[in-house]
């Protein structure tokens, strides 16, 4: 159900054209609270606060008053459709702040009751780090409520406690934590492979073949205002280090991330490794990608395509029967 729905949403952002008083009728905003974070003897711990919150329908209309007067004033509305429906929006205060001008304010962030845990939420929180980002912030600040559900949420996204607690943020929910992310480019290496399956099963679309490979190999993604894309190496012995799988989503390839991962990886083993070497299709896309960032061909394992996979491989429709393998010197 998950990837059905969320292939469906389109996030859209907020107009006087598409946007009205009565927008929010049908938008549940429902909240089960049964624990907090509360500070308790200088630490964050979970304890017990039991409530129900919840908008009624001239509240709803107060939000959606809200979202209109903050786009009039050079805010900036992301919502989450499904067809006709808004199952979430985001509003982004477009005011610099912090000691450096680091900051923008997530200020509002709802999904809609029935549409949590689809990936809608994450969806939205990217739209908005990337438009933070190209309007000059270096980080988004959240005010965020502290039920358990809801900071789980936020460190899931990556946010961390805000380096700079504002003031006026704190003194207007003194109970919220304090939080930011970062928006800069990073790469990092990652434990928890199979929540990035997805990216896994665009470069090697088998999952038998993936499993051989993914509990004994290293894994790095690149996270730029969310996870764009990941590598994975192994190493092969013989001072060979093998890329087993690199995969960018597809709304971001032709961006440089797969060129930045393979720079990294460059940078990260060239005194550990004397050789990067890549099995690749016989593809028009992936081995000219290859050879611009340096690779050469190195020799062909024949019918591996067609010996390994249980279906035929088609890339940009060529089927794909040989495995050419590539090589770059890293020493």
């Amino acid at each position: 159900m998950k990837n059905k729905i969320i292939d469906k949403i389109k996030i859209v952002r907020l107009n006087n054209n598409n946007f009205y008083k009565n927008s929010l009728d049908n938008f549940e905003f429902y909240q089960q609270v049964e624990k907090c974070w509360r500070m308790v003897d200088g630490n964050y711990k979970l304890v017990p606060v039991c409530y129900v919150e919840e908008l009624n329908l001239q509240e709803r209309r107060k939000m959606a008053l809200k979202l209109i007067t903050e786009f009039n004033l050079n805010s900036v509305v992301f919502m989450a459709m499904l067809c006709d429906s808004i199952v979430g929006f985001v509003l982004l205060n477009c005011e610099l702040f912090g000691s450096e001008k680091q900051y923008m304010d997530l200020s509002e962030f709802y999904i809609s009751k029935p549409y949590r845990r689809l990936g809608i939420g994450e969806k939205l929180f990217n739209f908005s780090c990337a438009e933070a980002k190209k309007l000059g912030a270096t980080k988004i600040y959240i005010s965020a409520h502290s039920a358990e559900e809801s900071i789980a949420a936020y460190k899931k996204y990556g946010c961390v406690f805000a380096k700079e607690a504002d003031l006026t943020h704190v003194e207007k929910e003194p109970y919220d934590l304090q939080l930011e992310y970062d928006l800069s480019l990073r790469i990092y290496e990652i434990n928890d492979k199979e929540k990035h399956l997805n990216l896994f099963l665009l470069a090697d679309e088998q999952l038998e073949m993936v499993k051989k490979y993914l509990y004994n190999s290293t894994t790095y993604v690149i996270e730029d205002c969310g996870v764009k894309g990941e590598i994975t190496i192994q190493d092969i012995g013989n001072g060979v280090l093998e890329i087993k799988n690199l995969a960018i989503l597809p709304e971001f390839q032709r961006c440089g991330y797969g060129k930045k991962l393979i720079e990294f990886i460059c940078a990260e083993y060239k005194n550990k490794y004397s050789i990067l070497q890549v099995g690749t299709g016989d593809s028009p896309l992936t081995v000219p990608f290859y050879q611009k960032n340096g690779f050469e061909k190195s020799h062909i394992i024949k019918n591996f395509f067609i010996d390994n996979y249980d279906h035929p491989i088609i890339e940009d429709g060529v089927r794909l029967k040989d495995m050419i393998c590539l090589r770059k010197n890293l020493s």
